[in-house]
């Protein structure tokens, strides 16, 4: 479905949220819905790509969703759905009867359609796949069944095989079957009388090779799949890896189940790095624009606290040396400095670390590599901006023990910001941890306590020459 729409040259209207009279538009369309013009709206709608609806969505009430929502096309109304988020997505559910879903669903594919159930209630899901095909409803259910984030749940039913004791002729009369149901066909399975994967064969190979060829010889044996129970992130480094367009997922039997697409991919992969940066923010990877406010504020109150815990850890070092800050008053202006630039430190090699654990770069096999380098760094960087900030202490304050003092608190807390920034993501694969939950917070709590525990405690063994 969303290939035929990518080969259309245009569409009648196109929804631009940054356009001028963008504002004016949605006005116009609130009214012709209050007006209950649909005919005029279908005219206006008419060609319309789902997924600028779906933006215009936004800015409307829920009741004018689903007035627009209903004027559009089956297949528009399906392609629309999958292209919410997910929030929207399941309490647009909600409001849409178990027919009119039933309806929509016979428009796509099965993983799209086990993408959209998984976002019902299990009462509302069960009445829905009683609606569809005993074919189609018992594929749906057995799908999922498979984890969530599994390749299980992320492939497609939909492809084409041939038995490798075929000949090409019998392997484009399948294409030409599963042509119909299949937006692309990259490559042809080859399996045994079991249904067991043994192979596969290039699209092209099969047509230009003659028909009466045996499959078996123009069958490519080195055939990449994924047991169906693979993490998806699992499946998405294996696509870059190899540069794949395709894959098969297999059962425990080693039996063809599906096939998983670079499409399917790319929206794992957005997937994950949004997750991994919200959660290294302290924000679920779940919360949207759309989120109520009390939600927000309830699922980022645990990392709040936990932040607060550790600035207190921070204040206690500081408090240890208030008779040294309360004689040396000017400890108290150049202390943010050191804490900030390890902290930044610390995050950047953090940043690079999750990074490539989660391109998979980064294993249990080279860990050591990426600590050496990120010291390495945390060294040289340490160097020249101690030297750089203690030349500057020494130019404004006129101190070259003060600028002595704050040079080497920055040197130091430099390498321990490189090495807990690269050593906290690691151990926290290591115990199957996500480390981009804590990271972040852990890393900015020793780099400040060690900050402020090397320049205070230095400029408390240096007081003489700093009073």
């Amino acid at each position: 479905m969303e290939e035929e729409r990518k080969k259309e040259s245009e569409f009648r209207i196109k929804i631009d949220r940054d356009s001028d009279s963008y504002d004016e538009f949605v006005g116009q369309i609130k009214d012709l819905i209050a007006n209950e013009e649909s005919k005029q709206l279908k005219e206006m709608f008419d060609g319309a790509h789902p997924a600028d609806v779906v933006t215009l969505f936004r800015d409307l009430e829920r009741e004018e969703e689903l007035y627009l929502f209903r004027l559009l096309s089956k297949e528009d109304q399906a392609y629309a759905l999958i292209k919410m988020e997910e929030e929207t997505l399941e309490s647009f559910l909600e409001n849409l009867s178990v027919d009119e879903i039933s309806h929509t669903l016979n428009h796509i594919e099965t993983d799209e359609t086990t993408y959209l159930l998984s976002y019902l209630p299990g009462a509302k899901r069960e009445l829905v796949l009683a609606n569809l095909s005993k074919t189609d409803s018992f594929e749906i259910r057995s799908q999922l069944g498979f984890r969530e984030s599994s390749a299980g749940r992320l492939m497609s039913k939909d492809f084409a095989t041939v038995s490798i004791t075929d000949n090409v002729r019998k392997g484009i009369i399948n294409v030409r079957k599963k042509a119909k149901e299949i937006d692309d066909i990259y490559q042809v399975y080859v399996t045994d009388e079991n249904g067991v994967l043994e192979g596969f064969i290039p699209l092209k190979d099969l047509f230009l090779t003659p028909i009466n060829t045996k499959v078996a010889k123009i069958t490519n044996f080195s055939v990449f799949a994924f047991h169906y129970d693979v993490d998806q992130e699992e499946v998405a480094n294996t696509f870059k890896k190899y540069d794949l367009f395709s894959a098969a997922v297999t059962d425990d039997l080693g039996r063809i189940i599906g096939r998983i697409t670079l499409d399917d991919v790319l929206e794992i992969v957005e997937e994950e790095a949004s997750e991994d940066i919200l959660l290294m923010a302290g924000v679920s990877e779940d919360e949207r624009l759309s989120t109520p406010i009390l939600q927000s504020v309830k699922r980022r109150i645990v990392w709040l606290n936990v932040n607060l815990l550790t600035a207190f850890v921070s204040s206690t070092v500081v408090a240890f040396f208030e008779d040294t800050i309360s004689q040396i008053v000017v400890l108290a202006t150049l202390m943010p400095i050191v804490a900030g630039l390890g902290g930044n430190a610390g995050t950047q090699s953090v940043t690079v670390v999750i990074r490539n654990i989660a391109t998979g770069d980064l294993s249990i096999s080279n860990w050591w590599e990426a600590v050496r380098k990120e010291f390495t760094i945390g060294v040289l960087n340490g160097l020249v901006l101690g030297l750089v900030t203690g030349c500057m202490i020494f130019l404004v304050k006129g101190n070259p023990v003060l600028g002595f003092v704050v040079g080497t608190a920055m040197f130091v807390n430099m390498i321990v910001a490189s090495l807990t920034g690269s050593l906290v993501p690691i151990v926290l694969k290591g115990m199957r941890i996500d480390p981009a939950i804590a990271s972040s917070i852990f890393v900015t709590a020793t780099t400040d306590v060690c900050g402020f525990f090397f320049f205070l405690g230095l400029a408390t063994v240096l007081a003489k020459y700093l009073i």
